[in-house]
């Protein structure tokens, strides 16, 4: 099968880079100092207003003398590749961000440095959520490779004003989910149904819809599954909707849809805690509905859901290794989480001690956040394979699907096939 490349170094590049210059980091007889340090982080942002981790890399610099250079201009969807150019021409930072999507291949190509014995040393260890640690590690659980810093799970944004004044029903099966797509369609007035979301990252909220259809990435022994019989019916559904989705959806990103659900051009979205302020901000409580994607079933109790962790790593090669080190657990201590929850940016925190704070009670979105977990979550496998699918395969398989190019089941197959490595 031959693949669309988009990333301007590949995975085997990669390595052969890593392997001639090796992974370099403090010198053995010349300790690391920490204080009056200065490293470089990268990090994109949600909302390009958010100061919240420029603001507590100011606390942080002040309590540790350890300055921290943010970068923050790359967009998510270009991310990925301008970190593996940056580690190719030998100039990336000290510690980034990542996605779960982005790390079976950095950690193949030994790009990330391996924390367990950092972790070990660390007192905030054991206020992370216990189930969240397999999110930072390689597939086979040999090592752990980032601190998790925010958690989500997709649920289904529907507005509800709008579907009260069509008396539609908010769907619980995928096949009402479809039927509720087609009815909520009102040409004439500018309102359509569901967002298929076909341009930059749209694979999370397909793999989403999938995983509550039923459809598993790995099975237990670790081979790729994803090429299900449930995995296909649920894609079949998901491909129906782009029949009733808003003009322009098949190149739609995260932009659009959150501007098309606040415009009621769209009436249902999948997408996680970070779009609630701004969809709130515009239209009030009582108008932004939140459920469960629909399931297979329409049973949580019989369903998992799909979450994903953005999580930040330490550089292999970098020479700031303790002063970086020191910055990624800062950010997963209490001030730190409980400051990212509250952000405009908010995500669901890593840490029980924020988790239970009695304040998150009343948020509806925080609750379908944590019912979804609740219920079990899948994430996209940290195999090499995984960033091939997401950064490479999917949207071009996706858009001809839905243009008639290839056949649907078609976006399933390569799917599964870039996640084996084939």
């Amino acid at each position: 099968m031959r693949f669309i490349r988009t990333t301007a170094v590949t995975a085997a590049a990669l390595v052969s880079v890593l392997a001639v210059a090796g992974c370099s980091g403090s010198p053995a007889d010349e300790p690391e100092q920490t204080e009056d340090v200065s490293i470089d982080y990268w990090y994109w942002q949600d909302d390009t207003t958010d100061t919240t981790i420029q603001d507590l890399a100011d606390d942080f610099e002040e309590e540790t003398g350890i300055h921290v250079n943010i970068q923050d201009d790359i967009a998510q969807p270009d991310f990925y590749d301008a970190l593996v150019n940056a580690v190719a021409a030998g100039n990336a930072p000290d510690a980034t961000h990542l996605n779960t999507n982005m790390f079976g291949q950095l950690i193949n190509a030994n790009v990330l440095e391996e924390l367990s014995d950092e972790i070990d040393g660390w007192d905030g260890a054991d206020d992370i959520t216990d189930s969240l640690w397999s999110y930072v590690e390689n597939a086979d659980g040999t090592g752990t490779y980032a601190l998790p810093n925010k958690f989500l799970t997709f649920f289904m944004y529907y507005r509800a004003d709008l579907f009260e004044q069509a008396g539609v029903e908010v769907p619980k099966t995928q096949e009402e989910f479809v039927a509720a797509s087609k009815a909520m369609v009102d040409a004439a007035a500018g309102r359509y149904g569901f967002d298929i979301r076909g341009g930059a990252n749209g694979q999370d909220q397909w793999a989403a819809f999938l995983v509550a259809g039923g459809a598993r990435f790995l099975d237990d022994s670790g081979e790729v599954v994803f090429d299900s019989p449930e995995a296909k019916q649920a894609n079949d559904l998901y491909l129906q909707t782009y029949e009733s989705s808003p003009p322009g959806s098949i190149n739609d990103g995260f932009a659009q849809i959150i501007s098309n659900f606040q415009a009621g051009t769209a009436t249902m979205i999948i997408n996680h805690l970070g779009a609630w302020k701004a969809l709130v901000d515009a239209l009030g409580q009582e108008n932004v509905g939140a459920a469960l994607i629909p399931s297979a079933t329409g049973d949580p109790s019989k369903t998992e859901y799909m979450g994903t962790m953005n999580a930040n790593a330490v550089l292999a090669r970098s020479e700031k290794k303790e002063a970086a080190f020191k910055w990624i657990s800062y950010l997963a201590e209490e001030k730190a989480q409980l400051a990212i929850t509250q952000s405009p940016n908010g995500y669901l925190p890593v840490i029980t001690s924020v988790a239970e704070d009695p304040q998150f009670a009343d948020n509806p979105y925080f609750q379908i956040s944590v019912e979804a977990a609740e219920n079990g979550t899948l994430a996209w496998p940290s195999v090499p394979g995984t960033t091939v699918a997401t950064q490479q395969v999917w949207q071009p398989a996706f858009q001809g699907a839905l243009l008639g190019d290839n056949p649907g089941d078609a976006v399933v197959e390569q799917v599964a096939q870039a996640l084996a490595g084939e």
